[in-house]
């Protein structure tokens, strides 16, 4: 197959055509394959019905099938014995795998059930990938000359299980493939693209493709091309250094939490509209501890005077969503902890609330940082949910071009 090896990638599910579950797995799928030069020509959700998996089987002409989902014990877990029905594979049991599964359920003081019984059966050939977050083991078949790839749908097992699968198929491509890439913040996904037109025609050797998400976008740069691909690293950096946050394969709270132990800082938050998240998505960072003091959710205006001294007067005047209020919160909280950095935050998340002059999705910051106090503010577009989870990562965002001595905006 070589480096012209072509993917697709099934993902079997009810769960994912009604909406239930986001199929973050052809996100993670798609770049992990992307980074080894393969091509991912196709993708497509179905049902957990063997007429379905058949029909995506029938109907796929690439090298490479990846499925994902279908590999549990219930009724309805049948990915594996449709996959091997189509291509007259017989399952036998395989005892390794029959006791790790026991062995699983053994160290939960539970036992194993009857139903587990039929998740150690494979084709004789196949390649079993253990499962060491679950019970469902995946499996690599080689079926007239093409590979079927059978994970789990859990991003918790599946994740680690590719590992594997993506060490196997590095072996069988024969190109050179170079990526890296950036992490953005602070600059949405519209005012980027807007901007890329030229970089994207410059560096025609490069592929670049970008990930959205909620306030950040990841921008992944891969090439066969070693220099080519530092060139078109190096314009990027050049174009759009003041949203760079990190590589593409670190979070922003990642970025924050790594800078302040560098610099041997610690961190609080004062937050209102975001009730919590900032602290929430902190502390998703291990060793975080080291660096993280506390947090104060003062979402009445009565709590922000008597847990941080706001003077009565700052809110009858400016309101709890003013930059006197939040240079205020900042302030205060600082001079209480010792802090080194404190990040305030208040806003109207909405739906109702909003004016004329401050609109649904006003959002202010107060930034206290070696003794001084900055105040920020931004306008972020969406419902209540959206725009508090926006108004955490650009807060973080703050933070860190403060930490880099980045902020003179």
């Amino acid at each position: 197959m070589g480096d012209t090896m072509k993917a697709k990638i099934i993902s079997v599910g009810n769960e994912l055509l009604m909406g239930k579950t986001v199929n973050t797995n052809l996100t993670f799928l798609s770049k992990a394959l992307q980074s080894l030069g393969i091509e991912v020509r196709s993708a497509m959700s179905i049902r957990d019905e063997a007429r379905d998996i058949q029909e995506a089987l029938k109907s796929s002409k690439e090298d490479l099938i990846i499925i994902t989902g279908g590999l549990g014990p219930t009724r309805d877990d049948i990915t594996k014995e449709s996959v091997c029905k189509f291509y007259n594979l017989e399952l036998k049991l395989h005892h390794e795998t029959q006791t790790r599964i026991k062995n699983y359920f053994a160290k939960q003081n539970r036992e194993m059930k009857s139903t587990n019984e039929k998740q150690a059966y494979f084709p004789n050939d196949a390649i079993v990938l253990s499962n060491n977050y679950g019970t469902a083991p995946g499996a690599i078949i080689k079926v007239a000359e093409k590979t079927i790839v059978l994970l789990p749908g859990p991003p918790s097992e599946l994740i680690p299980m590719f590992a594997f699968v993506k060490a196997y198929l590095k072996e069988r491509t024969d190109a050179d493939i170079y990526q890296s890439g950036y992490l953005v913040a602070g600059i949405g996904e519209s005012e980027m693209e807007a901007e890329m037109d030229a970089l994207y025609d410059k560096h025609p050797q490069v592929e670049i493709a970008p990930y959205a998400d909620i306030a950040s976008i990841q921008y992944i740069f891969t090439s066969a091309d070693a220099k080519a691909l530092e060139r078109a690293l190096d314009h990027f950096r050049k174009r759009f250094s003041e949203y760079i946050v990190g590589p593409y394969d670190k979070t922003i709270e990642t970025r924050v939490v790594e800078t302040l132990m560098a610099q041997n800082k610690t961190i609080s938050f004062a937050e209102s509209c975001t009730g919590g998240l900032l602290a929430a998505q902190i502390v998703n960072v291990p060793n975080v501890s080291e660096v993280f003091k506390e947090s104060y959710v003062l979402y009445a205006n009565s709590a922000k005077i008597k847990q941080l001294g706001i003077n009565q007067m700052i809110i009858d005047k400016f309101g709890a969503v003013s930059k006197q209020c939040v240079y205020e919160l900042a302030y205060q909280l600082a001079q209480r902890t010792d802090t080194d950095i404190v990040l305030s935050v208040s806003g109207i998340a909405g739906p109702s609330g909003g004016t004329a002059v401050k609109p649904v999705g006003t959002v202010y910051y107060g930034l206290y940082h070696e003794g001084k106090t900055k105040t920020y503010s931004k306008i972020f577009a969406g419902d209540r949910n959206l725009i508090r989870k926006k108004a955490t990562v650009y807060g973080l965002y703050l933070v860190l071009k403060a930490l880099l001595h980045e902020d003179n905006y």
